[in-house]
C-alpha cells in the first residue's frame, strides 16, 4: 500500500493553524512511559501526574452528577462516533466500546474509519486505550510484513506522542475524550444557560460551554485545547438526550473552528452494561477487544 493509500493527513492547509496547539496539548504533562511489550498497569497515569482513584467523585452539578452516576453504575456501553463534516480533510466515524472506570477514567476498545469513499472495503485497525497507552491490531489490509511497523500488532506507550504521526491513533483518542462521563459532565456544568425539554420518557439538555473552561479541564483538556487557541473566546454548543434513567442516548457538539465555521460530532450510546472488561495482555501476540467485523 502506497503512503497516499494510507491516511496521514499530516499537514493540511485548513489545520495549519491548530497544528502547533494540537502538538503540545497532546505532549503537555506526558513523561516516562513502560516497555512496549510489558504488562500495563491498569489505567498508570505519566509521571508526575496523580493516578486517579477509582473512587473518587469530582464534584458535579445535579444534572450532570446524575448522568455521570447512571453511566458508572453501567460499566460499559457502545458508542458510534461521527466526527466532522464527511469529506472534510479531518473527518471520520467510527465505533467504539467503553469500560468506565470511575468518574474521570474510561478505558476503550475502537474501530476508526476515514472518508475512504465509496465501495472501499477497508477495516480498521482496532486501538485499545488503557490510560495513556494503547494497543493496535492492524487493519485487514495492513497486514503485509513489507509494511513493517504499519502491518503488525504493537502498542505504544504514550498514545499521545504517536497520535502526531498516526491517525488512527489521534481518532481513537478523540473518540474516548467525546464518549466519556467525564466530557458530558465538563459540557453541563460549564454551561451558564443551560436548558432542559422533556418528551415522554426523554429529556434534551442543551446549552453552551465556553472553549477556555473545557481547554481547562483535567480529563478532556486535549481535546480542546487547539480549538480554545485559535477561538479563545469561542463557545462549544451542545445538545444532549438522555432516558428516564438519565443515561444517555445521543449527544451533539458544534465546535468553534474559525470564524463562523465549526467542527461538529456526534455521538450515539448503545448496548449498555453488555461486553466483558477491556483488558491489555503482554507481548507481541495480539489481545483484540472488538473483531474487524463487529
Amino acid at each position: 500500500m502506497s503512503e497516499g493509500e494510507i491516511p496521514r493527513r499530516r499537514h493540511r492547509s485548513r489545520r495549519n493553524a491548530l497544528a502547533v496547539a494540537v502538538a503540545i496539548g497532546l505532549l503537555a504533562g506526558v513523561a516516562g512511559g513502560f516497555a512496549a511489550h510489558g504488562l500495563w498497569p491498569d489505567d498508570a497515569p505519566a509521571e508526575g501526574r496523580p493516578r486517579p482513584s477509582s473512587t473518587a467523585s469530582p464534584e458535579a452539578g445535579p444534572a450532570a452528577g446524575a448522568i455521570r452516576s447512571a453511566m458508572l453504575a453501567q460499566r460499559r456501553v457502545g458508542v458510534s462516533v461521527y466526527a466532522r463534516e464527511s469529506g472534510d480533510e479531518d473527518f471520520f466515524t467510527g465505533q467504539a466500546r467503553l469500560d468506565l472506570v470511575d468518574a474521570t477514567t474510561a478505558r476503550a476498545a475502537t474501530h476508526v474509519l476515514y472518508d475512504m469513499g465509496e465501495g472501499h472495503g477497508w477495516y480498521p485497525p482496532e486501538i485499545v486505550l488503557i490510560g495513556e497507552r494503547a494497543a493496535i491490531t492492524p487493519a485487514e489490509e495492513m497486514t503485509d510484513p513489507e509494511l513493517g511497523r504499519d502491518g503488525a500488532y504493537r502498542t505504544e506507550p504514550d498514545a499521545y506522542a504517536a497520535a502526531r504521526d498516526d491517525v488512527a491513533v489521534r481518532n481513537a483518542l478523540e473518540t474516548r475524550w467525546l464518549a466519556q462521563p467525564a466530557h458530558l459532565v465538563a459540557l453541563l456544568d460549564h454551561a451558564p444557560d443551560l436548558r432542559t425539554r422533556r418528551s415522554g420518557t426523554t429529556r434534551t439538555l442543551t446549552g453552551g460551554a465556553p472553549l477556555s473552561a473545557l481547554a481547562d479541564d483535567p480529563s478532556i483538556g486535549r481535546f480542546y485545547a487547539p480549538y480554545e487557541t485559535a477561538r479563545p473566546d469561542g463557545t462549544v454548543r451542545f445538545t444532549l438526550t438522555v432516558t428516564a434513567r438519565n443515561l444517555p442516548k445521543s449527544l451533539r457538539t458544534a465546535v468553534p473552528r474559525s470564524g463562523s465555521a465549526t467542527d461538529d460530532f456526534s455521538v450515539t450510546y448503545r448496548d449498555w452494561s453488555r461486553g466483558a472488561a477491556i483488558t491489555a495482555l503482554p507481548g507481541p501476540t495480539p489481545s483484540p477487544q472488538w473483531t474487524a467485523r463487529d
